[in-house]
């Protein structure tokens, strides 16, 4: 009986032991410190963005889990994505355009000339969610939630008047779409990470920029480039993940705190977005960058014309569920009944139409 008794307790000692060692993996602890990165500088939407999430984090589960932020992740977002997957880094905040090779889907909210406002960036976003879990899953990541992007537009060393300004232009992009649009107008487009731009622009191996500008990045142009046009060319997202298994591992109760400081997090980063690209513009002219947001006739367009021959080509190879969530955004005037994404997602005093 004793021998019975003796055996029981040394199992459970042995699965506790277990458990507790399967947590330490997964980070649970209290007290434990979590790494979460991003590619961009701190003082740009996708560095505060993760900040954010890990100061609600720490607020939520009152310590017991934390984040040490990491600004400028010198690999590529690939690499990012990887340091995520193999655990290295507990959470990234990731542009959705370094994504593509996974699925199509993360092309969509760089899809050119079809959002023209932040509330209707956040319905777009909106109606993808779901799209967007199901492809992070597939590739092993949750999905915490989404980041939004001031809108992009081109710096330029000459002002962009007109198609033939930008028929001679060596221009950065971010993305293949991005490149292929601009190369439609004649340009001489590459796709280069943030990182890259500024030692070519010194150099001058660059005469044009496609950027939000945001923060510190739009600093870091504006030695070199002195016009900013604001065609408004996306309003791209960042997604903030953590690995699936990571994610699953957590009890309960951590989940339901990580969710929370998530939604936290996404809802600053929408309700702070109109202040953020009024306070950027407000800073590029201080800076004696001249903010042009009235784009010539003929240029816009061309640009247009341009980027509706790419977003045909995306719904043309999208699957019908993916390329559904761009024509159900489209279709605005009309929207289902028992829509989850209303038209006006923010409210009216933070519209910022372009």
């Amino acid at each position: 009986m004793m021998h019975t008794k003796f055996g029981q307790l040394i199992a459970r000692t042995v699965l506790a032991l277990a458990l507790v060692s399967a947590q330490d993996v997964h980070g649970v602890r209290a007290g434990q410190t979590w790494t979460m990165a991003s590619a961009y500088p701190a003082d740009t939407v996708s560095g505060r963005a993760v900040a954010s999430f890990a100061a609600a984090l720490s607020r939520r589960t009152g310590g017991a889990l934390k984040g040490a932020t990491e600004f400028g992740f010198s690999g590529v977002e690939a690499d990012l994505v990887e340091a995520v997957q193999d655990g290295s880094v507990q959470v990234a905040g990731v542009y959705s355009g370094s994504l593509t090779h996974l699925d199509p889907i993360f092309e969509l909210p760089t899809l050119p000339f079809e959002v023209h406002s932040v509330d209707e960036a956040r319905r777009l976003a909106c109606l993808a969610e779901p799209a967007y879990r199901r492809a992070l899953s597939r590739a092993g990541l949750h999905l915490l939630f989404i980041s939004p992007w001031p809108p992009t537009g081109l710096w330029s060393r000459q002002p962009v008047m007109t198609v033939a300004d930008i028929a001679t232009l060596r221009i950065r992009t971010y993305d293949a779409a991005s490149a292929e649009v601009l190369r439609a107008l004649g340009a001489h487009a590459v796709v280069l990470p943030v990182r890259d731009v500024e030692p070519l622009l010194h150099i001058g191996g660059l005469d044009a920029v496609l950027s939000s500008g945001d923060g510190a990045v739009g600093r870091s142009l504006q030695a070199d480039l002195s016009n900013f046009n604001a065609i408004h060319y996306a309003f791209p997202v960042s997604f903030v993940v953590v690995s699936q298994s990571r994610y699953e591992a957590l009890p309960k109760k951590h989940r339901s705190q990580l969710d929370e400081a998530a939604a936290d997090a996404e809802r600053e980063q929408w309700t702070s977005l109109p202040a953020r690209i009024r306070a950027n513009y407000a800073q590029m002219q201080q800076a004696g960058v001249v903010v042009n947001t009235s784009i010539d006739a003929g240029l816009s367009v061309r640009l247009r014309k341009a980027g509706e021959a790419r977003v045909e080509k995306w719904l043309s190879r999208a699957p019908p569920e993916e390329a559904g969530i761009m024509k159900a955004f489209l279709n605005q005037g009309a929207p289902v009944a028992q829509d989850r994404c209303p038209l006006n997602m923010l409210d009216a005093s933070h519209g910022t139409r372009g």
